[in-house]
């Protein structure tokens, strides 16, 4: 039995049916005894595919299976789709012993028989006269996210971001508190470890498999996005507060950036905490202080604390879907009920900002019902406080009003909103 394609299945299996993540079940199941390349391409692939993979296995049958039977099928088609180092009759073959050996048993025929048939077919895109079931089979995304988008962007702006590819190199950040840049950079050198530029001195697109080999590097440098990046350079004060913090990157960075600045970073779960804590550890910085915290609950101590108060507040997290997969296979987000615990931290902890201090507000999604909206309610009701301008360091955006959203179409990153407010009285 192929350990790589029984391995897939599990993982896939966890991820489908019981809401694990991706991430943490291929750490878990890692061997280097198996083309471990191999899994992770499948895992990401199937999930990366979903819809595309769902369309396609429906030509089969008549009526839909059991769901692990499903998530069997997709493996299969994405493997005779994409994998070109195991024969279709092999493929057939695999996985029809990998569904005797499990709970699928019962309908090893039923598999057997649409295996025999599907792989040997040529995938055809359904007809484009039904404009939004084409385009999410086109571009494997859900009909719910597709319809999002045409209603966030013009027609073609949203085709574009659909068809958008990202940078397939890793997003680094050089700690400068253990190393200097142009240290780091000769050590990549010297190594033969791919790298390129980006937007900022301390950041570069690296070969990450490669440099991960590197253990005695660790501590040098972090992975962390563009937009993420950003947020955490536009964060500027003596007092500042990061209340939705784990697992730490913003802060710990702006920490970093501001060394004589004190920084509290919050969380509400413990195991978050740790987190943060073990971020900060490893990257050499003591100006940071973690504190579990409710961060839609008032708290007497902080009023008028901070002279900058940073939000990067739970949201759908649709603008980073590129970067988690396993995102859209689950239920389409509440987006108002997510807005609405987004306007209640606003709220809250705007009342620990300083006057003449600043407030940034981030979210790692494109909807204006989490970004703008929330910001522009508050505004209406909180005459004190004003639009201030949003440091982009030359990645393109597109500017409403001040506030900053990144499309991955237009700024090559991930979807990304920044808006910052500062209180005037």
């Amino acid at each position: 039995m192929n350990k790589e394609l029984e391995l897939s299945f599990k993982i896939l299996n966890n991820v489908y049916s019981s809401g694990a993540y991706a991430s943490i079940e291929l750490n878990k199941n890692y061997s280097e005894k198996l083309n471990f390349n191999l899994v992770t391409k499948i895992v990401y692939g199937v999930m990366d595919y979903d819809v595309k993979l769902g369309y396609f296995i429906s030509l089969f049958y008549s009526k839909a299976p059991k769901a692990q039977v499903k998530t069997l099928l997709k493996l299969a088609a994405y493997v005779a789709m994409e994998v070109d180092s195991i024969p279709k009759y092999a493929i057939v073959n695999e996985l029809v012993e990998i569904a005797k050996h499990s709970k699928l048993k019962p309908y090893t025929s039923f598999i057997n028989a649409v295996l025999k048939k599907m792989v040997n077919s040529e995938f055809v895109l359904p007809d484009s006269k039904n404009k939004q079931q084409f385009l999410s089979v086109k571009h494997s995304k859900p009909i719910w996210f597709v319809d999002l988008l045409l209603k966030t962007l013009p027609y073609e702006e949203a085709i574009s971001y659909l068809s958008c590819e990202l940078p397939t190199d890793t997003h680094i950040r050089i700690n400068t508190l253990k190393c200097e840049i142009d240290n780091f950079i000769a050590i990549l050198d010297n190594r033969n470890i791919a790298y390129k530029p980006s937007f900022s001195a301390d950041s570069l697109f690296v070969d990450y498999s490669e440099l991960v080999r590197h253990k005695d590097l660790v501590g040098l440098y972090t992975p962390q996005g563009i937009p993420s990046m950003i947020v955490a350079k536009n964060v500027v004060g003596t007092q500042i507060l990061d209340a939705c913090s784990a697992p730490g990157g913003k802060a710990v960075y702006a920490a970093t950036l501001n060394a004589q600045s004190s920084v509290i970073a919050c969380d509400i779960h413990a195991h978050r905490i740790k987190l943060i804590n073990d971020y900060k550890q490893n990257m050499g910085v003591s100006n940071l202080e973690s504190l579990k915290l409710d961060a839609s609950k008032f708290n007497s101590e902080f009023e008028n604390k901070f002279d900058c108060v940073l939000l990067d507040v739970p949201c759908s997290g649709l603008g980073v879907v590129s970067k988690k997969p396993d995102m859209l296979i689950k239920d389409e987000p509440n987006i108002l009920k997510i807005a609405e615990l987004q306007y209640k931290i606003l709220e809250n902890n705007a009342k620990y900002l300083q006057v003449g201090g600043t407030l940034i507000y981030s979210t790692c999604t494109i909807t204006k019902e989490e970004n703008e909206n929330i910001l522009n309610k508050f505004l209406n009701e909180h005459p004190n406080f004003k639009i201030a301008n949003v440091e982009t360091f030359g990645v393109p955006c597109v500017d409403t009003c001040g506030f900053k959203t990144f499309y991955p179409h237009i700024s090559k990153t991930e979807g990304f909103f920044i808006g910052k407010l500062v209180r005037y009285e």
